[in-house]
């Protein structure tokens, strides 16, 4: 992508320090751009699927394997979807590719745990961290990175 078809207000391109700055402000706008997407797509999911999953079950848990297929499908759908809305990646080496993966997985997988504490904390005592909230927020951004990765 280059400078100024994302963001016509950047201008022609014919000064270099413009173009530069352009250029890095439109990878920044990307990834957090992405980054909120995501982050908003599995909070829907937790308030949705997973609410529902623990009111259903018996023990009040839910089978832990179906839930996490489940995360790393849906992840893997909104990734795909997301090629729609936000362009593929900019990401030139395979170590930025990498970070990307790793980076979102873990912000993703912080975030679902502190939604999650957020909206249970007054319904019954949870701590501010659950392992398995964690590991479903990692499972659904490495899927939904993989697909942008894979389908790009």
């Amino acid at each position: 992508m280059a400078c100024g078809r994302s963001f016509p207000w950047c201008g022609s391109g014919s000064d270099r320090r413009e173009t530069i700055l352009c250029f890095l402000f439109e990878i920044v706008f990307e990834l957090v751009g992405e980054l909120l997407f995501e982050l908003i797509a599995e909070v829907l999911l937790e308030l949705g699927f997973h609410g529902t999953a623990e009111k259903v079950s018996a023990r009040g848990k839910g089978n832990r394997w179906l839930i996490g297929i489940a995360y790393f499908i849906f992840g893997g759908v909104v990734g795909w979807l997301s090629l729609f809305i936000f362009p593929p990646f900019l990401l030139p080496e395979t170590w930025m590719v990498i970070a990307y993966l790793i980076i979102s997985s873990l912000a993703a997988g912080i975030m679902l745990s502190l939604v999650s504490w957020l909206i249970n904390r007054g319904i019954r005592p949870v701590s501010p961290f659950e392992l398995d909230k964690f590991l479903f927020g990692v499972v659904f951004a490495l899927a939904y990175a993989s697909s942008r990765v894979l389908f790009r």
